[in-house]
């Protein structure tokens, strides 16, 4: 029997093959997951998992080339159900975080991007909230036991102990900025980078995800195009007043990574206190600003989570701003003069007061499954060791080598197309080195540090061992060949 305390192993086997000890962590958006799956690479090495971390694209891309593990998906779209039942056919176990969950509160019926293939083969399925965990077990019932309520690892590491971790980066924006009013925005469908609503809506029809020949995802797609309108007005008559009200104060509007930046700068243009950025992750935005306004956007939540104050321009007032949480956990504004009413009651809030009602605040935790005692990565990973011990595997010893070592078969470069460039723009091993020592220093350190190794283009291997030489020798013409 395998429990939590088997943590002296570095490969696992069964009659049907060998499962090694490596955890795979495919992103999408690396200013959004990147943290996230380096809080779980952290505890991951500490339980003597290896982690592959990077790119998913790269990583599906290679499923069929790389040793069996456990892969966890960021999403179980109908792309990600190919490569999850690839995996799963090669042996791996296969689990996922939905990473759109968090922000929405969701019914059975909305969930189109969760395909039924991926969800089949999938041996858990991390969801936050009690109320989105339900849903997705009414809408799977034939998963509904392999669904797991658990809070995002986003929002792990904005608990009071661990959001220290952003505090340097918060630091050194507030020396750039000095005191500033932060807006972001999210028009996913009529600014995306991705193509104009028209497209968006075609190839949603393509992936299955819509139909619009069914009458209610016509009324669904209308009222979010109608939503984004007003959101987007309501943000633009924004710009046009703070700097009358605030004269002394900066404006910086961060687009969701999804948007066209360009749009924002060319409306902006004329504004000499509006910047227009979307540098880094958006925590330490939130913590260096005095005040978030946002449109429905998930970083609402976060702010909530970190007990900054953030305001919801909520112009509409339609169904479909329900499937939205942070009008739950803010405060809602439906003008802009109520945005700046409540812009001036954040500014005079005294020190430890409370910007949200208690109310908010227990929407928030329910929302989130938040546990004051665990987090939301200790609980994903207990679970899988719970799968680990449900298929039987045995143990092999320690070893000293690592045990990723892909096949010849083995992709080190692949070029960006469409929007993956701007989502994911690179991965550095220096810079996720450092990254994940600052983690591991507030969970109280690594016994011995993980080396960094390049797998091909924004692909990262974290493990105590070296790489063999042919594996690297491999690597280096792997990577010349696409030079």
């Amino acid at each position: 029997m395998v429990t939590r305390q088997d943590t002296g192993i570095e490969g696992m086997r069964s009659a049907g093959g060998k499962l090694r000890r490596i955890l795979y962590l495919p992103m999408e958006i690396a200013s959004r997951e990147l943290d996230s799956r380096l809080l779980i690479a952290t505890l991951a090495l500490r339980r003597q998992f290896e982690v592959v971390i990077g790119q998913k694209w790269l990583i599906e891309r290679n499923v069929d080339s790389m040793p069996p593990g456990i892969y966890l998906s960021k999403t179980l779209t109908q792309r990600d159900a190919k490569a999850l039942s690839r995996a799963k056919e090669r042996g791996y176990l296969v689990a996922a975080i939905d990473e759109e969950m968090p922000g929405l509160v969701t019914a059975p019926d909305e969930l189109r991007w969760m395909s039924d293939e991926a969800v089949e083969v999938s041996d858990r399925i991390f969801i936050s909230g009690a109320h989105n965990s339900e849903s997705v077990r009414q809408r799977f019932p034939q998963a509904a036991q392999r669904v797991v309520s658990a809070i995002n690892p986003r929002w792990d590491l904005l608990r009071p102990g661990l959001r220290e971790f952003y505090e340097r980066e918060a630091a050194e924006i507030q020396a750039r900025f000095g005191s500033f009013i932060l807006i972001n925005t999210n028009l996913g469908f009529t600014n995306s980078e991705k193509g104009s609503a028209e497209e968006l809506i075609n190839e949603q029809e393509r992936l299955g995800k819509l139909s619009m020949a069914n009458p209610k995802h016509v009324a669904f797609v209308n009222s979010v195009l109608a939503m984004e309108a007003a959101n987007r007005a309501a943000v633009i008559e924004l710009i046009n007043e703070l700097p009358k009200r605030f004269p002394d104060r900066r404006i910086v509007l961060r687009p969701h990574p999804s948007e066209r930046l360009d749009t924002w700068r060319q409306q902006v243009d004329g504004h000499a206190v509006v910047d227009v950025i979307r540098d880094g992750p958006a925590i330490p935005w939130i913590l260096a600003a005095d005040v978030l306004v946002h449109t429905n956007c998930t970083t609402g939540v976060e702010a909530a989570a970190l007990d900054k104050p953030a305001i919801c321009m909520l112009p509409t007032n339609t169904h479909i701003n329900q499937r939205y949480l942070s009008n739950r956990v803010n405060p809602v504004a439906r003008s802009v003069s109520e945005a700046m009413g409540l812009i001036d009651v954040a500014e005079t809030l005294r020190p430890g007061t409370n910007f949200y009602s208690g109310e908010m605040r227990a929407t928030f935790r329910e929302a989130m499954s938040y546990d004051d005692n665990q987090l939301g990565a200790e609980r994903i990973l207990d679970n899988l060791d719970d799968v680990i011990a449900e298929h039987g595997y045995r143990l092999a010893r320690p070893g000293r080598a690592t045990q990723w070592s892909p096949s010849r078969g083995y992709v080190w470069h692949l070029e960006d197309k469409n929007v993956r460039g701007a989502l994911f723009p690179g991965l550095d091993a220096a810079h996720v080195t450092e990254r994940l020592g600052a983690i591991s220093r507030l969970l109280g350190g690594f016994a011995a540090p993980p080396l960094a190794h390049d797998c091909g283009s924004k692909v990262i291997l974290l493990s105590p061992h070296r790489l063999p030489i042919d594996v690297r020798l491999r690597r280096y013409f792997g990577t010349a060949a696409t030079a």
